[in-house]
């Protein structure tokens, strides 16, 4: 399959420190506009002058829970909260979060927040491998989420022809991926891999048979990780896996896996300014390969919801700062999230961690499909070994990868200092849904 030509040539080989001057000068114009708002006039009382790099730090943060107490309490003419910047009458779309770590907020956009919505989203599909000639089906059934409807008007602005399979039945989305010679999946990591395997049932024949070349995976971390994509890429007979992330509280889609394959670019900067800073200390952490941080985001254009330095709880590791394919905005996995952190005894660790290892060592015998049990919602401390849900594959039964199981926890002691306890699995037993799925869940009656 031929690359298609970047989205946006000149702004996607600016030389990353040109860009933050950029950032900066934007920021400076929308402080002027935020200072006559009462919710950001204390915020930002301690911007003065010409913003700097510097300047910034002083800039308090912006962090979930805010945004949702924000809007307990609305009203017909502020229905998105203290945070909403416009009058209802120039609101052109509401947009929610996916609600997966509580409450879903929403979000408002004005006709010029849609249209730079829409170009910015195009780039980042243009990135994962969408442009003319592409069949792309997009598989989220809920329209009003970030990833629902945003993402739809993004692919058709990148080029791509749009095949909203999402929503309908299994048997009519793997009839559509047949007939419309869907040549790019649009789905969550766990979903891709799952659905390949419906479609398989439903058409009486391999996935990989069909027209699939390129999938673009995201909403939940996974797709770095090498066993799972090349489960994937096995699956649907696929040449490239691209991962894909955002947020809707900032914009929908932010960083996008090229077809050089090293991590995620940024592909937001002209409305987005990102940092990455220790989640501990706040103190800023620079864009070096190997740095790892939480991602911070301050939106630069948005009309009428804009954030500043939102703490998003995405801790990101950087893979590069220089790409192959001419783009120059640094390369980021996505390691796991803030509130996912579980601690075994003394030891910090992310399920994500604990499924990396766990498919390194037993990839063979594992789907990749796995999942922490906890006793509650809560439950972040572990004083015992953590219980690891994981399917094994088709064919395979627990007495016969004991071993290999063992080897597994053995190898996630000395790499991670904790310990767990994996529990095998049939294939098939742990739902997977078309939208995030959790790697943490509460046992029924807890």
């Amino acid at each position: 399959m031929a690359e298609h030509p970047l989205w946006d040539p000149e702004q996607d080989t600016l030389p990353w420190a040109e860009q933050r001057e950029r950032q900066l000068r934007a920021f400076d114009g929308m402080v002027e506009r935020l200072r006559s708002h009462s919710v950001w006039r204390d915020r930002l009382a301690s911007v003065s002058g010409t913003m700097t790099d510097l300047g910034l730090l002083d800039v308090p943060f912006t962090r979930k829970d805010e945004l949702r107490a924000a809007q307990s309490e609305t009203s017909e003419a502020q229905p998105l909260g203290a945070f909403q910047l416009v009058d209802r009458h120039e609101l052109a779309q509401i947009t929610s979060s996916s609600g997966t770590t509580g409450a879903p907020t929403y979000f408002g956009l004005t006709r010029e927040d849609r249209r730079r919505w829409d170009r910015a989203i195009a780039n980042a599909y243009r990135t994962a491998g969408v442009g003319p000639g592409e069949v792309v089906a997009h598989t989220t059934g809920m329209a009003i989420v970030a990833g629902g409807l945003p993402y739809a008007d993004g692919i058709r602005e990148a080029g791509g022809t749009l095949a909203w399979i999402g929503g309908q039945t299994t048997p009519r989305m793997a009839m559509a991926m047949e007939r419309l010679r869907v040549s790019v999946l649009v789905a969550t990591a766990s979903f891709s891999a799952h659905f390949a395997q419906r479609c398989a049932e439903e058409l009486g024949r391999p996935a990989s048979g069909l027209s699939v070349r390129t999938v673009i995976a995201g909403g939940e971390p996974g797709a770095g990780v090498p066993h799972i994509r090349q489960g994937i890429m096995d699956a649907w007979g696929a040449t490239r896996v691209s991962e894909f992330m955002g947020l809707g509280d900032v914009l929908p889609a932010l960083w996008a896996e090229c077809a050089v394959g090293q991590g995620m670019h940024f592909t937001a900067a002209p409305d987005v300014l990102v940092e990455l800073i220790d989640p501990a200390t706040e103190e800023r952490v620079p864009w070096e390969p190997g740095a790892t941080g939480e991602a911070v985001y301050t939106t630069l254009r948005r009309e009428a919801f804009a954030v500043v330095r939102f703490r998003s709880g995405d801790q990101l590791q950087v893979t590069g700062v220089a790409c192959a394919c001419g783009r120059t905005a640094p390369t980021v996995r996505c390691v796991g999230r803030t509130d996912d952190m579980l601690i075994y005894k003394a030891m910090n660790v992310y399920p994500s961690a604990i499924r990396e290892v766990a498919l390194d060592v037993a990839g063979a015998a594992l789907t990749g499909t796995m999942r922490i049990r906890k006793d509650t919602a809560s439950q972040v401390r572990f004083d015992d070994p953590i219980p690891l849900e994981a399917e094994l594959r088709p064919g395979l039964d627990a007495s016969g990868v004991r071993e290999t199981l063992r080897r597994a926890e053995e190898e996630i002691r000395r790499r991670l200092r904790v310990r767990v306890g994996i529990e095998a699995l049939a294939a098939g037993r742990i739902p997977v849904g078309e939208y995030k799925n959790a790697l943490t869940y509460v046992k029924e009656g807890s």
